[in-house]
């Protein structure tokens, strides 16, 4: 499907830059042939030119429709090239995105097939197992998590999924979302700064994407940062835009890095446990569907970074 898109754009450009191309062949390059071989023979039909139908003068109408095909042509050929190389990153990015998940997936699945082995043959003590079995509940848990971020992205990027608007009060959903995650923020010493106003700050929006967005955020407070360090979430109206701000005191963002793109986390490098960087790349499709924008912004002095939602 984007393929196809990419090919329809490139003709789309192309064809509009003939058409321009042309015009302006037409009337700017050929103004004297048409005044003189068209328009000054019909006002003044008793007057002979004898420069018409001379070689020179037919000459330079076809030297400009040379000219105009050589710029034509070379057009098309580095449209062609852009859109060869963007059609070429998309597939890398994809064929990354395929090894980032399998990567990620192998590690826990060989856990659970080992502890399912070992409690099949028998080889784990009574008192052991109920451990085992957690640990099982815990790293298949882990698995549906990344398939379910996974098909979420994909989803979010195909042309025929239509997100469900809906009068949602932005307020009163952050709220929900940070409740709901209160507990692990609490396990890992967050210590939260929240403000948000009472009154409803209403927006168009699809209320289950925009939460998973907004939790994708507020679960990286605690999952991509060390523990104990202090985070603030607050909501905001500036001039009608519903304004979320999520900003924490842990590790510093990398430079040079685009965190939004997928299989990139907040960390310099991708290493096991820290996932496969889908939830920013899932929040930016989600907000940019919303037809609104995140970025990181420069933090207060007791913050590292901070991440913007304007909706």
């Amino acid at each position: 499907m984007k393929n196809k898109k990419l090919l329809s754009l490139k003709n789309k450009i192309f064809l509009s830059y003939v058409g321009l191309c042309f015009v302006l062949v037409v009337l700017f390059k050929n103004l004297d042939y048409i005044y003189y071989d068209i328009l000054d023979p019909m006002l003044n039909p008793n007057v002979t030119d004898i420069n018409a139908n001379t070689p020179s003068r037919w000459g330079y109408f076809i030297l400009n429709i040379l000219i105009f095909v050589a710029f034509a042509l070379a057009f098309y050929r580095l449209t062609t090239k852009a859109i060869k190389q963007e059609s070429e990153r998309r597939l890398q990015e994809q064929n990354l995105l395929y090894a980032a998940i399998a990567h990620d997936l192998k590690t826990p699945m060989t856990s659970v097939q080992g502890f399912a082995k070992a409690l099949s043959d028998g080889k784990i003590k009574p008192e052991e197992q109920q451990e085992i079995f957690d640990i099982i509940y815990r790293k298949s848990n882990s698995m549906n998590d990344m398939v379910n971020t996974l098909f979420e992205y994909a989803k979010l990027g195909t042309d025929g999924y239509k997100p469900t608007f809906a009068k949602v009060d932005i307020c009163s959903l952050v709220r929900d979302i940070i409740a709901e995650n209160y507990c692990d923020l609490e396990d890992h010493g967050i210590e939260l700064d929240i403000d948000i106003p009472e009154t409803a700050i209403t927006i168009n929006a699809d209320k289950t994407e925009m939460k998973r967005a907004v939790t994708n955020l507020i679960v990286n407070i605690y999952k991509h940062n060390p523990d104990g360090i202090r985070a603030k979430v607050s909501v905001a109206d500036d001039n009608g835009k519903a304004v979320i701000r999520i900003a924490d005191s842990g590790d510093s963002l990398p430079e040079g890095v685009d965190i939004f793109e997928p299989f990139v986390t907040e960390n310099t490098a991708r290493t096991v446990g820290h996932g496969t960087g889908l939830g920013l790349a899932v929040t930016k499709r989600v907000i940019e569907r919303h037809g609104g924008k995140i970025y990181v912004e420069t933090a207060a002095a007791d913050y590292t970074k901070m991440f913007v939602i304007r909706l």
